[in-house]
Order: structure tokens, then sequence, then C-alpha cells
């Protein structure tokens, strides 16, 4: 890449050393004829390159008349007119020759947007001359023709060869091209070159507005000074190229002493930039302290130079300053660049063809090289590449420089872990053997906490099912004791309620105690039983007399464990007749399903379930906001749903507030 880069410059050097000898070796001859510019259709766009004579007054001070008795005195200019920093005004004369056919309506471009005094005179048909006035000395709504260089109409209403003069001065450097236009080309012409501007500028903005948000959010040095270089280098090529002037109306003197300050600041600026880019203050400090001052100072004092009136004395210093110092980069560049130092490397790589782009123009303003494409767009294709790759480049070294923080930390970071375990490996064993310890001491608490729930638990499902045996005895025996003189049958019946609740209370203690309750899981004892009768009986058991039984196509024989579904029915029945208003019945409905099991359905008329107690209603201990007034331990819907999932079935629950609910426990066949 290096060997490539150091081809590429001095192949640039060779073509720009070539072309200064070319311009050089091309001086005004006598001998040549000069041929009048021909005006047919077929070329829209003219240029004037051999057409042109020219007469250099030193003075600028000859007049018009003075310069057309002088005829003999201008010389033909075989290239396009650079006569860079100079004081004289540059007389240019054509000859025009119309076609009978071609176009009458033209328009003269002297290509060049910082041309102070810019003078066209067109003959008359009766030997006078017009004079048209152009150039920044003159405001813009004095140009004939609104576009950044100055422009003129012309009109050729004859055959007749015709005589133009044209008187130019500037402050700037001297060297233009003349072209002549037909009106339709001219204008497809600087609608292009106005869409092409807009890319260039547009990227310009691209990346001031980018490096601008990247330099205030991190703050780093160099980030501020390539802002600096991008903004003079943009405010420069667009007062270049005229459109500030053509934007703001800037007055001529104005704009050349703003252009003007900018390059010869561009000395500091630019310098210290490059420098910092090359990082030449590590590799090379006594160089980099006596050089920038130096420029600084001469970028100080060329300024001065230029805004006290001596525009071509100060702006052509600093270029050959700028120039010196191109000259003076580059090998030291290429020295670091083989010994390995990358930023040398990459200054190389990205100052290398905007050097080489500065260099043309520079020798182009001077006067050792003719304006045409190269050298009049050259600096901004270059420049534009150039911001590109420095772009990328500096926010690339900003993210290795992160990185290399980053793993520094990391580096850092590490070596304190190390010291750390290094440092705390003595605790390891002594925090494993405390952690083990206490996973002992939490596991044996789990086990008892989970015995005493388990234990309280129980306690409660025997208390909440005792107390519905206990209540029917105490009625009954009430019931017995308020009426002795009852008949024998009543009295009979009042003493079978009693046996039967002593009896399930009983049968309740052996099932119950029975089973280890507290460690072990709930096992079904199944027997086949009439389930009709089995639901009377719970029926005859309670409230018999609010409630309405309806049984439907009941299985003569059903298997299930008697005992728990007696607990479940007493419970559902116990649930609807608690929750229903007082002497109002609760619907009991048994009908038999098609695969052998059956359905369930309890119904009652209270006040229904709110929907967001409805999930909840199956959980262990839970009570509604209903329920907090009546007694019971909220265990009575949990035995339910865990008595039907035994057996393989369900339970499920409708409720609309306001209309009761309804209870459906669905139990599937099962073979015995």
């Amino acid at each position: 890449m290096v060997r490539f880069i150091i081809f590429c410059g001095l192949l640039l050097l060779v073509c720009a050393s070539w072309a200064g000898m070319q311009a050089a070796a091309s001086p005004s001859s006598t001998s040549l004829s000069l041929l009048p510019v021909a005006l047919t259709t077929d070329e829209p766009r003219i240029n004037l390159l051999g057409s042109l004579a020219w007469l250099k007054d030193e003075s600028g001070t000859l007049t018009f008349d003075e310069v057309r008795v002088r005829g003999d005195d201008f010389r033909p200019l075989q290239s396009d007119l650079s006569a860079g920093f100079t004081h004289a005004a540059v007389w240019l004369r054509f000859d025009v020759q119309p076609a009978m056919q071609a176009p009458s309506e033209w328009i003269l471009e002297v290509a060049n947007a910082l041309l102070d005094d810019v003078r066209l005179y067109v003959p008359r048909n009766d030997g006078t001359y017009v004079e048209h006035l152009s150039g920044e000395n003159f405001p813009r709504t004095q140009w004939e023709i609104d576009y950044r260089n100055p422009s003129f109409h012309l009109h050729f209403d004859s055959s007749k060869p015709q005589r133009h003069y044209l008187r130019l001065w500037t402050r700037n450097a001297l060297s233009t091209s003349i072209l002549l236009w037909q009106p339709e080309t001219f204008a497809a012409a600087t609608r292009a070159e106005a869409f092409n501007y807009g890319i260039f500028y547009g990227v310009y903005g691209l990346i001031l507005v980018f490096h601008f948000f990247f330099w205030a959010w991190t703050r780093e040095r160099i980030g501020g000074w390539y802002l600096g270089y991008v903004a003079l280098n943009c405010l420069a090529a667009a007062i270049t190229a005229g459109y500030v002037q053509r934007l703001t109306g800037l007055p001529g003197a104005m704009s050349d002493a703003l252009l003007g300050v900018m390059i010869c600041m561009m000395l500091g600026v630019s310098n210290t930039f490059t420098l910092m880019q090359m990082e030449l203050a590590t590799v090379m400090p006594r160089f980099n302290r006596i050089y920038l001052p130096i420029m600084w100072g001469i970028g100080i004092v060329t300024s001065l130079v230029v805004l006290s009136g001596n525009y071509g004395a100060g702006v052509g210093l600093a270029q050959v300053v700028i120039l010196a110092c191109i000259a003076m980069l580059i090998p030291i560049g290429i020295r670091l660049a083989l010994r390995g130092h990358r930023p040398a490397r990459f200054f190389l790589f990205a100052f290398g063809i905007f050097y080489a782009a500065v260099v043309l123009r520079f020798l182009r303003n001077l006067g050792f090289l003719p304006p045409n494409l190269l050298t009049e767009y050259g600096i901004q294709i270059g420049t534009l590449l150039h911001l590109v790759v420095m772009s990328l480049g500096i926010t690339g070294h900003y993210n290795q420089i992160k990185r290399e923080k980053l793993a520094a930390q990391a580096a850092l970071t590490e070596s304190l872990e190390v010291q750390v375990m290094e440092r705390t490996a003595t605790l390891v064993e002594e925090i494993a053997r405390r952690e083990e310890l206490e996973l002992e001491m939490r596991r044996a608490l789990e086990v008892e906490v989970q015995a005493r729930q388990e234990q309280h638990d129980f306690v409660g499902m025997v208390s909440h099912e005792f107390r519905t045996p206990l209540a029917i005895i105490n009625t009954v025996t009430q019931q017995l004791a308020n009426n002795l003189d009852a008949p024998h049958g009543k009295s009979i019946q009042r003493c079978t309620h009693i046996r039967e609740s002593a009896r399930r209370m009983t049968d309740m203690m052996d099932e119950f105690l029975s089973l280890d309750r507290v460690g072990s899981e709930l096992r079904l004892n199944r027997s086949s039983c009439d389930l009709q009768q089995l639901i009377m009986a719970v029926v005859d058991e309670g409230e018999s007399e609010r409630l309405q039984v309806d049984c439907e196509n009941l299985p003569a024989s059903f298997v299930c464990d008697v005992a728990l579904l007696r607990v479940a029915l007493r419970n559902l029945i116990a649930n609807a007749i608690r929750h229903s208003p007082e002497g109002v019945s609760v619907k009991l409905t048994a009908r038999g399903a098609v695969n052998g099991g059956v359905e369930i359905v309890v119904a009652d008329e209270g006040s229904g379930i709110p929907s967001d107690e409805i999930p909840k209603l199956f959980q262990k201990y839970f009570r509604g906001r209903a329920a907090q007034t009546q007694p019971g331990a909220g265990l009575g819907l949990y035995l339910v749903e865990r008595i039907a999932n035994l057996h393989g079935g369900s339970v499920r629950v409708k409720s609309t507030p306001g209309q009761g609910s309804l209870f459906v426990l669905a139990l599937p066949y099962a073979l015995g």
C-alpha cells in the first residue's frame, strides 16, 4: 500500500511538472494566426481557445479607446488564460463569424466566479461599442444573468463578422476560460452543475453535522480540530464557486478578504490537525513544537497582509508556504510509514489525493497550469474524497482508542478479580461449610413447617366434617326434649337421625384416623352403591324440607368411594343452603350421562359469587366476602374438588351476581 501511494504521488507530481512546463513552453506568438469564432447550429458550446488575442495592461488604467488603437500589441492566446496573482488588467479580443443558419441568441460565460471586474464591449451596427458590466465589484442585481460566473447575453442579427473586447481584473488569481453557449444548452448545463454542487455540499453538510455531534459526544480534541478544518474547507469551496456571493450578495471586497483570510489561516488549522493525526507530538516532539508556531505565525501575518488590501501578496505567499508544507510532510510521512507508523500510513492515503488536487489548483492560481476540468474541479473531488476518508479514519481511530481502553479496563478488572480470588481463597471452604449447615437447617425447618401445616390442615378438615353431624345431633335432641309427647314414630325417626349422625362421626373417625393424613395422600375405597339412595340419605340428614330433589336415569349400581362422595354431596348441599335466603328452596338434580357417568347439579337462588372470587373458590381456606360473617374454615369446596379429582371427575361452577349459583359435580363411570 505504501509503495502504491508513493508511486501515485510521484506520478501526480510528474504530471503536474509536465503540465507546468507545457504551460511555460507555450508563450504567445505573433506568428500564430487567429481564427474567428464560427457560430453554427452543430456546436451548442464553443470554447474560444484559439480565437483569443490578449493584451496585458500592467497599470490597469488603459481605456477602451486606447486599447482599440493598440491592435498590433495584442498577442494570440495559445491556452486558457492563467496569469496568476497580478495587479494588471488583461484585455481579450475575439472575432465572431455567424453562419446564416446559426442561432442569433448566445451566452458568453467567463468561467471564474472570483473575477472582480469584467467588462464586455459589444459592437453596434454603427461601429460604436456598448459596455456590459459584471464581476464581484458590481452588485449581483446588475448582472445580466443570475449565475455564479459572470455571463452575458449576445445577439447576432447578421452574418457580418463582429469583433468583441473583454477586460478582466481581479484581486484573486487571474485564470479563466471563455465559453459561448446556446441558451438551451447553457440552462441545461447550469441545472446539472447545480445538482452536482448540491450533492457536493450536501455531503459536506452531512460530514459537518456528523462530526459536530461526534465531537459534542466524545469531546475528542482531534475531532474539534477536524470540525474546524472541514468548516473552513466547506466555506472556502462555496466562496470559490461563487455560491456564497450569489446567495448573500456579499460584496467582492468582503468575499475576497474572507476567502483570503480562510486560505491563510488554513496554514495553522490544517497543519495542527495534520500533525495531530500523524501523532508527531509523540514520535517527533521537537519538530512539532517548532513547526506549528511557525505555521500559525505565517497564517496570521499573511491574513493581515490580505486585510491590508494586498490580497495577491498574502494569499500567494500562503499558497507557496502550503506547497512547501506538502513537500515537507509527505517525505516525513513516507519515512515514518516505512518504519511501521500506522498514522503516517493513513496520512499518506487520506491526504495523498487531496494534496495532489491542492498542488494542481495552486499551480493554476500561480500561473503555471492552464484552467481546465482537472485544475478547476479536481480540488472539489479531491477534497470530498479526502474528507470522507478522514471521517472514516477519525471515527475508526476513536473506536480503536475505545477498544483499547476497554481492553485495558478488562485487563485491570481481571487482575483485580485474580487478587480478590486469591485473598478470598481461604474463606471459600468456611463459606461452603456454613452454607451446607444452613441448608441442613433449612431442610429441617421446612420439614417441621410442612408437618405443622399438614397437621393444621387435617385438624381443620376433621373439625369441619364433624360440625354437621354434631349440629344434627344437637337439633334433634332439642326437638326430642321439646316434644316429649310426640308420636312414637316421630320420636323413632329422630332417634334414627341421632344414631345415623353418630355412625357418620364414627365412620369419619375410622376413615380419617385410619389413614396417615399428615404424610400420605388420600386413597379411594371403591365399592358399588345405589346412588339415588345415597343422595336421598344425604338429603335426609340436613334440612330436607328446603331441598327439591330430582333424579333421572341414574345407574342401578355406581362404583365410588361412598364415604368420600357422601362428604362431597353434604358440602355442596350445606354450601347452597347456607348462601340461600331463608325459606327459599335449593334444587338438587342428579342424572345419568351417556358414558355411564353421572352429573349432580346443586343450584341455589342466593346473591351469587363475584367474578373475581370464582378462580379462587376451590382453594384451601379461601372464604369469599359473603362468607366472612358465617361459620366455616374454607375447606368445604376444597374437599369437593379433591374428592372429584380422586374419582377422575371434576366440579365446575356458574354464577351470576344477584341470580344465584350452580355447582356441577361430574363423576365418570368406574369398574368395581
